[in-house]
């Protein structure tokens, strides 16, 4: 660096030795700098050292100088810091000088005399303490130091003028708030010892705050001492003085406002503890009652008030509301001052605070009386029953009735009682106390005349205007028996058929009596009066129908007359008379029967339709329409379907062709039942077998057509060539054929075996020059039906030295079991080689075994099976073999068929397993009861099925062994047994034979030794209302016997003793059934049960049944219900409407239109509809669960009987939330950021700010977490996740970073969550 000017240099010896560094320790020592700043390292002339033999010593120099002193004041001498003694120095070299250097610049040191004086005034605020070195001649070094000492000349300075601090009014006493403190520059006591409060303005004592810090620079805390209130300051101004140790003291100041933040403190409070109010109790729903005010002295919404009514302690049946805003009382629900003339009710008053604070206050309603109510009349009847029902043998005078009148209103004292109607047959008598009056007869009564009096009572009050009331009174006049029974004519004409059985109704009688009905005096009972032909008939005493009590016989008598006798059951009882003509007519009692029982006939195929074959005919006793026969035909013996092959003349039972059939694709054997059916409708059956015969009208076919084969040119006439073969579907002679061949130009060479097809050569070929010949065979059947394709057949020859091995036969056949193992041998075939050679032969199957079953052994020709055979599936297999010699081209072939044989597996098959029929007791012997029909797959023997009833428990029955036709062989009228179980066997020929078994029950009714009782309809079915009373007669069955010559004198109905049955009675004699119980559809629709007829003369005890169905008619008798009492449904929230909800379901035990339902909904048509059908609820308009969080839904259900009956239920709808709000910072405004001020060195934790995020959805959705996101903050601030505060975690220098950007993050716990964010701003201060 630069230096100063010096003594003249050294020698150059010298001078080189000044560029060498002093040692290590040297320039430890002399390196020093200003105030802590480096200095350069002082380098000391080597010739310096040589003067001093090399020994420098270094002294040190301590000096001070207070700042602020003008300059060039003396500082001190250098030569202070040497040994006293010492003799001229010549000067000192210093370390400092350059003209940058801190010593220089502010002091002037002289280099001869050593003399340090300032250059300026110093302050110790900008440095402190100097340091530097000066060297003498002699290589002497004095370090120098020179403090500047300290003078009070800086006050206290606080980072800025003025402060705003934020303070909750609930912040308790105690609280502290960290305040900025001052910084003094001066050291010492001249630095910053202490803090005063000052009061600015009017502050109220005692004091709100108080200072609290330590010795600085200790953090200074504002304290608050009391409670601030916000209603009554809501803000306070503060002086802070800060002061030094200096005299005079030095001071600075900080201005502190304090904003007192508002909290919800205050609850709203009404202007009145107790409001009084009257109302009209006609005023309509939403009249006002009286305005409620309630103040709350909060700001935003902890002072916004909103008002209810508290429903739990007050008012639960909702007769008022309260506008929520303006505290306007209302009419919600009509009034009734009769129900309750004083309201109390109990208004709340909310304000918005996120906890809320209440005032409360009474509400007391007068309800003022209008004259709403009618009067009211009450009726007590003084007659016998105590109803309103008189006897028309009341006299005038007699009470009726007690009649009062009352009305709850004020103006109910002042009542009128009149009366209308009755044409002066009743009058009102005062009763002597207010409002009561006596209702009496004033003139004479008669029933028959006028049954039903309809009186009006008119009753008036004394209000304005005045309100009346009426009341009907329908008094009906009881009957006394004055009337008779009358007939509607005197004679009654009626015909009944001879085989009418007893109890068969012929006509009925009705009286009427004028007399009430229903009642004894107007019940009619009816008798007949003794007459020629009594015996036979009966009157049933209720109904009056007169019913056959035995069999009529018209030869007998064919006409009878009858007087029948109408008596009520009166005291003393009337009586009339008619006469009844009945006619007995002839009756259909012969059913039809078939010359033959089965009948066989035989057709050939192709017959064209309307062919006839065979007439069946069946001859019928009766005469007239019931003699008249028509006849039907159905195809099988065991069912009831039109026969598509045959038809039937219904007039002459001729059958006849109705459609082509061909033997050989429909069946061979047509089964058909044929049905005789009379006038009268009584029918009876034939079966008819029908036998297809065979025709000509399929032609030989080939198959193959086409044949080729090898043979060699050495060839010896008489070798079998090859086998052609050919096929007929027709059967016999037809399906015979015969072969020939088509002359041709090598047909000369070759004979065919008319019978075989093998083709045989007959010529040698070594002279022939061609390689190939063609032949053409035809096949010829029975009936002279030629092939229409002819067999080619090709002939390869084949020109060699060498012969090939030839084949012994041209055709092999063999034959093998269907069942056979696999690999069994089937036969060998086998070819010799030509003479003079030893070549090997090897066999292969060329063709004709496409599903490979068979395989042959190549060395010895051996033909074994290959897969299990089936004669059902291909009973004739043809194999082409052909044999190879060695490797040679020349090879021959043969033919082998092979025929699977058919072995006995597979059983006769019967349709069924068992069978049932049923046969009346008078079944002629010989008659055809049953066809059993199996079927076995086997052919030949094996297929062929005999029939046989296996169990002989009875020789009453016989079966044919060939066609299966099961026979009655002798009566059943000495038989007790009802049931018979015969087990038919089905067995094939085979051996060993198969079989298989049907079961057939043949049931027989009940012996009748006696009369044959029959009903006349094997069913009875009647429609009956639900509503019908007991012992209504429902049904009459009628039974009568079936043959003609023997009659019944009396028969008995009843009915069989069931759970169906126990609702019916029936009479013994007609035979009509009536209801026991009553009906009710919901529980049974419908009743199945029998009724027997039976003759008390037939000791044999035979009887007759009927199937009974009763089928109950619904009646509207039931209303809907509800599967539940109530239903709840819950829906997510969607911005969309979510479709059906759920499902209403209710039942309604009714059938028809009258269970047949329809939903309707009664309220909140806006965000709900309901399928009327279905009762599906279907939401129809978006729902907003932070809107409203549940809907109630009143549902109607009616069905759509007559009248219509109905019910309701309700329905609650919970909308439940779903994550669609994200969270927000009311606090700060959409787009914004919020910027804060926190002081330089406030400690760890330090409180930020409370960051406060709102999120508008329920539980886990509205749950909020803060986060800070801004990576760069986290070592700076923390926030609590759970409450949002924001604290530093560190001291902040705003030297080092002025300010923060803080991302904050408000996240919810809704899945996905949902996030808000804010950004904060922290700026130094």
């Amino acid at each position: 660096m630069g230096q100063r000017p010096l003594p003249p240099r050294p020698s150059s010896r010298c001078q080189r030795q000044q560029e060498q560094p002093l040692p290590q320790e040297s320039r430890r020592r002399g390196g020093f700098g200003a105030s802590g700043a480096g200095l350069p390292a002082l380098l000391v002339p080597l010739w310096l050292c040589a003067a001093g033999s090399c020994s420098a010593q270094l002294y040190n120099l301590s000096l001070a100088v207070d700042e602020g002193l003008p300059a060039d004041t003396l500082v001190g001498d250098i030569r202070a810091g040497l040994p006293p003694g010492d003799g001229q120095l010549g000067g000192f070299f210093l370390s400092e000088g350059s003209g940058e250097s801190a010593v220089l610049a502010d002091f002037h040191v002289q280099p001869d005399t050593g003399i340090i004086r300032t250059a300026r005034r110093l302050d110790r605020e900008r440095w402190a303490r100097y340091s530097f070195v000066a060297a003498t001649l002699r290589g002497e070094m004095v370090q120098v130091e020179i403090a500047v000492t300290d003078v009070n000349d800086h006050p206290p300075r606080f980072p800025r003028d003025s402060l705003r601090l934020n303070v909750s009014e609930l912040s308790p006493p105690g609280t502290a708030f960290r305040l900025p403190g001052a910084r003094d520059p001066d050291a010492g006591s001249f630095s910053t010892q202490g803090y005063t409060l000052l009061a600015e303005g009017q502050e109220a004592a005692p004091p709100l705050f108080r200072l609290r810090y330590g010795s600085p620079p200790e953090p200074l805390d504002l304290v608050l001492l009391r409670r601030l209130d916000r209603e009554r300051a809501d803000s306070h101004r503060l002086l802070i003085q800060a002061w030094d140790g200096g005299s005079p003291r030095l001071s600075g100041r900080l201005r502190v406002e304090i904003r007192v933040l508002d909290e919800n403190d205050n609850a709203p409070a009404f202007s009145q503890r107790e409001y009084r109010a009257r109302v009209r109790e006609d005023a309509a729903p939403g009249t006002a009652v009286c305005r409620l005010l309630a103040t709350d002295p909060d700001l935003g919404a902890n002072g916004e008030v909103r008002y209810l009514i508290n429903r739990r302690q007050s008012d639960p049946a909702a007769y008022f509301a309260v506008e929520e805003r303006t505290g306007l009382l209302r009419v919600d629900r009509p009034l009734d001052r009769e129900a309750r003339a004083l309201h109390r009710l109990i208004v709340q008053a909310r304000d918005g605070g996120a906890e809320p604070e209440v005032g409360s206050a009474l509400v007391s309603v007068a309800v003022l009386d209008v004259n709403d109510n009618s009067p009211a009349i009450h009726v007590l009847y003084l007659t016998e029953g105590g109803g309103a029902r008189l006897s028309e043998a009341a006299r005038p005078g007699d009470y009726v009735a007690r009649v009062s009148v009352s009305d709850p209103d004020e103006a109910g004292d002042e009542l009128g009682l009149s009366l209308q109607g009755g044409d002066g047959t009743f009058a009102l008598r005062p009763g002597g106390a207010a409002g009561l009056y006596f209702l009496c007869v004033e003139g004479p009564l008669d029933r028959e005349s006028r049954e039903l009096y309809e009186l009006r009572l008119a009753a008036t009050d004394g209000g304005s205007p005045p309100l009346s009331a009426h009341e009907t009174l329908l008094l009906r006049i009881a009957d006394i028996n004055d009337q008779p029974p009358a007939f509607p004519q005197p004679r009654y004409r009626a015909a009944v058929s001879e085989a009418a059985s007893p109890g068969t109704a012929v006509l009925r009688l009705s009286a009427s009596d004028a007399d009430e009905p229903g009642s004894p005096n107007a019940q009619v009972r009816y008798a007949l009066e003794a007459a020629p032909g009594l015996e036979l008939f009966h009157i049933d005493p209720l109904s009056g129908v007169i019913s056959t009590r035995r069999a009529l016989d018209r030869e007998r008598e064919a006409a009878l007359e009858l007087r029948v006798v109408a008596r009520d059951l009166g005291e003393p009882p009337l009586s009339a008379s008619c006469l009844v003509s009945v006619r007995v007519e002839d009756a259909n009692d012969n059913e039809p029967v078939f010359e033959q029982q089965v009948y066989s006939a035989s057709l050939a195929e192709h017959a064209g339709p309307g062919h006839c074959l065979l007439q069946v005919k069946a001859a019928d006793a009766d005469a007239g329409q019931f003699g008249r026969i028509e006849y039907f035909l159905y195809d099988g013996f065991h069912n009831y379907e039109k026969s598509k092959a045959f038809q039937i003349d219904p007039h002459t039972g001729h059958i006849c062709v109705c459609q082509d059939i061909d033997r050989e694709g429909d069946p061979t054997t047509y089964d058909l039942l044929v049905k005789a059916t009379d006038g009268g409708g009584l029918s009876s059956q034939a079966f008819v077998r029908i036998e297809i015969e065979d025709i000509n009208d399929n032609q030989p076919i080939f198959e193959p057509a086409s044949y080729v084969t090898s043979i060699s040119s050495h060839t010896h006439p008489g070798t079998e060539i090859i086998n052609v073969v050919a096929t007929d579907r027709d059967s016999g002679i037809y399906g015979v054929v015969t072969y020939e061949l088509v002359p041709g130009e090598f047909s000369s060479f070759f004979q065919v075996d008319t019978s075989s097809g093998i083709i045989y050569l007959i010529s040698a070929l070594s002279h022939l020059d061609h390689t190939m010949m063609f032949l053409t065979v035809s096949a010829r059947d029975g009936g002279g039906l030629t092939s229409v394709v002819n067999a080619s057949v090709t002939v390869n020859i084949v020109q060699a030295t060498l012969a090939p091995a030839i084949f012994e036969r041209s055709r092999y056949t063999f034959s093998v079991p269907e069942d056979v193992p696999e690999g069994s041998p089937v036969g060998t075939v086998k070819a010799r080689e030509p003479l003079n050679t030893f070549e090997v032969i090897s066999y292969t199957i060329s063709s004709g075994d496409p599903y490979g079953r068979f395989s042959i052994d190549p060395q010895f020709g051996i033909i074994l099976t290959k897969k299990q055979l089936d004669h059902e599936t291909q009973s004739l297999i043809i194999l082409t073999v052909q044999s190879q010699l060695a490797r040679s081209p020349i090879y021959s072939s043969t033919q082998v068929n092979i025929s699977v044989i058919d072995v006995n597996d597979n059983p006769p098959v019967f349709l069924t397993e068992s069978d049932k029929i049923t046969i009346s007791y008078s079944t002629v012997p010989g008659t055809a009861l049953y066809i059993a029909h199996a079927e076995d797959k086997d052919s030949g023997l094996n297929g062929v099925i005999k029939y046989t009833i296996a169990n002989r428990q009875s020789n009453a029955f016989t079966i044919d062994p060939s066609l299966g036709v099961v026979y009655l062989t002798r009566t059943l009228f000495t038989d007790k047994q009802h049931e018979y179980a015969l087990h038919i066997t089905a067995e094939d020929h085979g051996t060993p034979s198969l079989s298989s078994l049907l079961m057939l029950t043949v049931i027989v009714e009940k012996q009748k030794m006696g009369t044959t009782l029959t009903f006349e309809n094997l069913v009875y079915q009647v429609e009956v209302s639900e509503t019908s009373s007991l012992d209504a007669k429902i049904l009459q069955v009628q039974a009568h016997t079936q043959v003609p010559q023997h009659t019944a004198s009396q028969i008995v109905y009843s009915l069989e003793p069931s759970t169906d049955s126990a609702a019916f009675g029936i009479d013994p004699v007609t035979g009509w059934i009536y209801l026991r119980k009553y009906l009710n559809y919901e529980s049974t629709q419908m009743y199945n049960f029998r009724a027997f007829v039976s003759s008390p003369e037939d000791s044999s005890g035979q009887n007759a049944s009927t199937s009974v169905i009763v089928n109950v008619r619904d009646e509207n008798d039931n209303s809907p219900m509800f599967m539940r009492d109530l239903y709840f449904f819950e829906i997510e929230e969607s911005p969309v409407p979510r479709g059906v909800v759920g499902t209403i379901t209710a039942v309604d035990r009714d059938s028809g239109r009258n269970g047949q339902l329809s939903y309707f909904l009664l309220s909140d048509g806006k965000f709900f509809k309901i399928n009327s059908n279905t009762g599906e609820i279907i939401n129809w308009v978006a729902l907003d669960h932070e809107q409203q969080t549940h809907h109630q839904l009143i549902v109607l259900v009616t069905d759509h009987g007559d009248p219509r009956r109905n019910a309701t239920i309700t329905a609650y709808i919970l909308v439940a939330d779903i994550n669609d709000n994200q969270p927000y910072f009311p606090q700060i405004p959409s787009g914004k950021e919020v910027t804060l001020k926190v002081l330089e060195g406030q400690p760890e934790g330090t409180l930020v700010t409370t960051m406060f995020a709102k999120d508008l959805d329920f539980g886990n959705n509205g749950v909020v977490l803060y986060s800070i996101l801004s990576e760069d903050s986290f070592s700076h601030f923390q926030i609590d996740a759970n409450n949002g505060k924001l604290r530093t975690t560190e001291a902040l220098s705003y030297n080092w970073r002025p300010n923060y950007r803080i991302l904050v993050m408000a996240s919810d716990q809704g899945m996905p969550p949902l996030q808000g964010h804010a950004v904060v701003n922290i700026q130094g201060c």
